[in-house]
């Protein structure tokens, strides 16, 4: 979504011969203009999110297998 978003930026900047500020200032008007944009792009930072949340919970618990395993299979050299 970000890329499309620099993409309509850099299209609105050629055509209409605006400075970059400008051109985001007025596709990010657009975008506020346009309730299914805002949920479409609502839905995209909400599943990017949701991702980054089962990435750490899988990490979590490979460090709590790796720890309990470590505990199991070692405990005796200690």
């Amino acid at each position: 979504m970000e890329g499309d978003r620099n993409k309509a930026i850099e299209q609105v900047q050629r055509e209409q011969n605006l400075s970059r500020e400008d051109a985001r200032e007025l596709v990010a008007s657009f975008i506020l203009s346009q309730p299914s944009m805002m949920a479409n792009m609502r839905m995209v930072e909400s599943r990017a999110g949701t991702n980054w949340a089962l990435l750490r919970w899988f990490i979590l618990l490979q460090a709590i297998v790796v720890a309990i395993g470590y505990f199991l299979f070692f405990r005796d050299q200690w």
